[in-house]
C-alpha cells in the first residue's frame, strides 16, 4: 500500500496539473525527482534557450527519473516562434533617454548609440509611422516617426537601459513572419526524434498555424499533441478556430500583457478558459504565477490568489517558468503551487455540478451523455474513482471537463498513451501490466481493472468505483458501458 500515499493525498490525487520549465536550476536527478514528488505533471523544454545537447540531457533525465518512480510525466517542447530581438549592442548595452531619436535599420551588424539592428529583417516593412515599438518586455517604448526603405526613425517615449538581445514587441503591427521559423523547423525535427509528448507553438495567429505544425508532425510520424500559445491580439480574433484546430491552449500572459493593455489580461484569461472549456480542450495558465519565488522561498499573497483564480476559472494546468528553470527554490515553488491547488480543488469540486454540460459544450453527444451519466452515478454512490481504460484519451478528456467531485483514473499498459493525459484536470494516469491487458469477457476485464488499481494502492477492497468503457476493448469509439463495482468483489477477493 506504499503507493497510496505517494500517488495521492489522503486518497485524492492532485487534480490541477503543473507544468515545470527545466533549466540550470533543475538539471540534476535530485531536483527533477523532488519536483515530480512535489506535483510536476509536465516537464517543459524551452527551445528559446539552450543547445540540443542540453535539451537532450533534460529529456533523458526526465524519462529516466519518471521510469524509476513509475510516474507518467509528459515532456513539452516549447518552440520559440518568430520572437523578435535586438541584435548585439556595442558595449553590451545603451541608454535611451525620453525624447531622443533612435533608428532601427536592416542588417546583421551590432547596434550603436544611434541605431539598432534586429533579428527580423522585415521589421522595417511591417511597421508604419505612428506604430509603437516596445523593447525589453515593454520597459522601453518607442514610437515610429519616419519610415524609409531600409530604416525606421523612432522617438523614445519611455526610456531606460537597453541590453543586447532583448525582445521586441510590435503591438500595433501585423507581423508577416510565419509562426514556424527556420530555427523552429530544426527544433521540431530534433524534438520529434526525441519523442516529446507535446509541442507548444508560440505567437499563433490563426488555425492555419496549428494545421501547418500538425502536418509537419504527421510527415515525421510524430504523435505529439499541439498546444496553441495565445499571446497575440490576432489570435483572439481567431480564438474559436485556433482552439478547434489545437489539442489545447496556453494563456501566455507575458507577451499578451505587452501586446495589449495589461488591465485587459485578466478578462482575456477568463475568456480563453471559457472558450477552451466549451470546446472540451485543456488550457494552461502561464507566466509569473510565482515570480517572487525566483528569489524568495515563499510567495506573495497576490501570487497565491492568482493561482487560485486560474483554477477556479477552469484552468486545467498552471505553469512555472523561471521559478523552476533558474530560480533559487524550484522544488519549493512546485510544492507551493500544488498546495494552493489542492486547497482550491477541495472547495471548487464541492461546488461544481455536471448540469448543463451536454448543452453548453461541443463534442460527441453520445460520449458526453455517457460521461455525464458516469459522473452522476459516481456522485450518488460516493464512488472513490471513475475508472477509464483509455486508448485515445477522449473519454478521460470529456470526464475531466465536467470537473465533478469524483476523481478519474485512466489505465493503460503503454506509458506513451498515459502521457497524453498529462494536461487533463482530475485525471490520474495509472500504468497497468501489459501481460493482462487483453482479456476475454466483461467479467474478466472488470477483474483485471479492479486488481490493477488495487495493486497500485489507490483503493481499498470495500471501495466503490465506476468503470466507463467500451466493450470489446481497444475500439477508439464512445463508451457503451457504465458499471458500478465494489473493488474487492470484482477482483475476486474472498470476504
Amino acid at each position: 500500500m506504499a503507493n497510496f500515499t505517494r500517488r495521492t493525498l489522503r486518497g485524492q490525487p492532485q487534480r490541477t496539473k503543473i507544468v515545470c520549465t527545466l533549466g540550470p536550476a533543475s538539471c540534476t536527478p535530485e531536483v527533477v525527482g523532488a519536483m515530480m514528488d512535489a506535483g510536476m505533471s509536465v516537464a517543459r523544454l524551452n527551445f528559446s534557450h539552450g543547445s540540443f545537447e542540453t535539451q537532450r540531457a533534460s529529456f533523458e533525465l526526465v524519462r529516466r527519473i519518471a521510469a524509476e518512480k513509475k510516474r507518467s510525466i509528459a515532456i513539452m517542447a516549447d518552440l520559440s516562434g518568430p520572437k523578435i530581438r535586438c541584435r548585439d549592442i556595442e558595449g553590451g548595452q545603451m541608454v535611451l533617454g525620453a525624447g531622443e531619436r533612435i533608428d532601427i535599420v536592416r542588417g546583421e551588424h551590432a547596434g550603436s548609440r544611434r541605431e539598432l539592428t534586429t533579428t527580423y529583417e522585415k521589421l522595417v516593412d511591417d511597421v508604419e509611422v505612428g506604430d509603437p515599438i516596445y523593447l525589453d518586455d515593454g520597459s522601453i517604448r518607442l514610437q515610429v516617426i519616419e519610415k524609409q526603405r531600409d530604416r525606421l526613425a523612432a522617438r523614445v517615449e519611455v526610456g531606460g537601459v537597453l541590453k543586447s538581445r532583448k525582445g521586441i514587441n510590435l503591438p500595433g503591427s501585423r507581423v508577416s513572419a510565419p509562426s514556424l521559423t527556420e530555427k523552429d523547423a530544426r527544433d521540431l525535427e530534433f524534438a520529434a526524434a526525441l519523442g516529446v509528448d507535446f509541442f507548444a507553438l508560440s505567437f499563433v495567429r490563426s488555425a492555419a498555424d496549428i494545421q501547418d505544425l500538425k502536418q509537419r508532425l504527421a510527415r515525421l510520424s510524430c504523435p505529439a499533441r499541439v498546444i496553441a500559445k495565445i499571446e497575440k491580439p490576432a489570435a483572439l480574433d481567431e480564438l474559436d478556430a485556433i482552439i478547434e484546430a489545437a489539442d489545447g491552449v496556453m494563456v501566455a500572459r507575458g507577451d499578451l500583457g505587452i501586446e495589449l493593455p495589461v488591465e485587459k489580461v485578466p478578462l482575456i484569461q477568463k475568456r480563453i478558459i471559457r472558450a477552451a472549456r466549451h470546446a472540451l480542450k485543456p488550457v494552461i495558465v502561464a507566466t509569473q504565477m510565482l515570480e517572487s519565488m525566483i528569489e524568495h522561498p515563499t510567495p506573495t499573497r497576490a501570487e497565491v490568489s492568482d493561482i487560485a483564480n486560474a483554477i477556479e476559472d477552469g484552468g486545467d494546468a498552471v505553469m512555472l517558468s523561471a521559478e523552476t528553470a533558474s530560480g533559487k527554490y524550484p522544488v519549493q515553488a512546485v510544492r507551493t503551487m500544488a498546495s494552493v491547488a489542492r486547497d482550491v480543488e477541495t472547495e471548487y469540486a464541492e461546488k461544481v455540478l455536471a448540469s448543463g454540460f451536454i448543452e453548453e459544450t461541443l463534442g460527441d453527444p453520445l460520449r458526453k451523455a455517457m460521461v455525464m451519466g458516469a459522473a452522476m452515478i459516481a456522485e450518488a454512490l460516493k464512488a472513490k474513482f471513475i475508472v477509464v481504460r483509455s486508448e485515445s484519451g477522449e473519454t478521460a478528456r470529456y470526464l475531466s471537463k465536467i470537473r465533478g467531485r469524483c476523481p478519474i483514473i485512466a489505465v493503460h499498459p503503454d506509458d506513451a498513451v498515459l502521457r497524453r493525459h498529462a494536461l487533463f484536470w482530475g485525471v490520474l494516469a495509472v500504468q497497468t501490466d501489459a501481460s493482462g491487458s487483453v482479456q476475454f469477457g466483461a467479467d474478466a476485464e472488470l477483474k483485471y481493472l479492479a486488481g490493477a488499481i488495487l495493486d497500485q494502492g489507490l483503493v481499498l477492497p470495500q471501495d466503490a468505483v465506476i468503470v466507463v468503457s467500451r466493450y470489446p476493448w481497444g475500439e477508439q469509439q464512445p463508451p457503451n458501458s457504465i458499471r458500478a463495482i465494489v473493488v474487492g468483489e470484482a477482483a475476486g477477493l474472498q470476504g
